[in-house]
């Protein structure tokens, strides 16, 4: 949390105190109020709000958020009714693939989770949940969708060549916020939390340059924040591994570094040629496949399984 000037306990307190103790039934009832039913089953305004932030949907309205939950509840509901359980040794098989194909250690893999704001029980549980869909799907949608052809892949290679690119280096933005010698481990928390603070003004739309201007106390502060242009083997491993995964304008989580606490921002990356198409076809046939069992999975879900499910929106 941003350090504030500290308030004398006396008068002023106590008016804190007792406006602390009027507004939070208030805030309690606005969180917790029912937005929507599933055959009976409350759906709070808190719920619908854990989940926008759970998957980062900053753009989302409220109301694609909330049928987004009403959707999940449904599927849940079905997923029990049929006694569909994923099985571990499936899960353990998923992340294990997913870590050795981006060429991640198990601890590499968990730093770059926690990037994204999820620990790695979170990640198996939200895999867990994907394949029990997955085997709704297959048990209500039988038979494949339409093939993909060679040409629908060499197309989608061609038209979106940009994403096949191979960084050959990154221009990052940074905020810092340093460590002091002999400091305490709650003075070090406290830091942590004033970057979080400072990201969470970053995620509401203020501007990085002016934010690292007023908070970074490391280089290029003056400037934005801007730390200059760097080719891979040149950053701290740390930074580099988050700095190379992040997508262009996005900001970073904070990072923890020997010195003090990191917020890096990716503004431009340097390509040093393509991945080739016969690399990533298979891939690319996999990923229009997977397009189009979507939009049937959509498709049987507004016509065919919300029509099972008594569902109510409150507004």
């Amino acid at each position: 949390m941003i350090a504030t000037r500290a308030m004398s306990f006396g008068r002023t307190a106590a008016i804190v105190v007792v406006a602390m103790l009027v507004v939070r039934p208030a805030v309690a009832e606005i969180v917790n109020r029912i937005v929507a039913t599933v055959d009976g089953d409350p759906i709070t305004a808190y719920e619908v709000r854990r989940y926008g932030e759970e998957r980062q949907a900053r753009g989302a309205t409220g109301d694609a958020l909330l049928e987004a939950v009403i959707t999940d509840r449904i599927l849940e509901k079905e997923i029990v009714a049929r006694k569909i359980v994923a099985k571990p040794e499936d899960i353990d098989r998923y992340v294990a693939e997913t870590r050795e194909r981006n060429k991640m250690t198990q601890e590499q893999f968990v730093v770059a989770l926690k990037q994204q704001g999820m620990t790695l029980e979170q990640y198996r549980k939200r895999i867990k949940s994907e394949m029990e869909r997955t085997q709704l799907l297959g048990q209500e949608l039988r038979g494949d969708p339409a093939p993909v052809s060679d040409d629908d892949v060499a197309r989608f290679y061609e038209e979106h060549k940009d994403q096949f690119a191979q960084r050959g280096g990154v221009t990052v933005s940074d905020i810092f916020l340093a460590f002091r010698q002999d400091m305490t481990r709650a003075e070090a928390m406290r830091i942590m939390e004033q970057a979080k603070s400072i990201k969470q003004m970053l995620d509401n739309g203020q501007s990085f340059n002016a934010v690292a201007r007023r908070y970074s106390q490391g280089p290029g502060a003056e400037s934005g924040g801007l730390l200059g242009s760097f080719k891979r083997g040149e950053m701290a491993p740390l930074l580099e591994q988050v700095a190379f995964a992040l997508r262009v304008g996005e900001v970073s989580q904070p990072v923890p570094g020997p010195n003090g606490i990191h917020l890096l921002k990716l503004d431009a990356v340097q390509a040093s040629g393509h991945v080739g198409f016969d690399e990533v076809k298979d891939e690319i046939r996999q990923r229009l496949q997977n397009q189009a069992l979507d939009e049937r999975f959509r498709e049987w879900i507004a016509k065919n399984l919300r029509d099972r499910h008594h569902v109510e929106v409150i507004n």
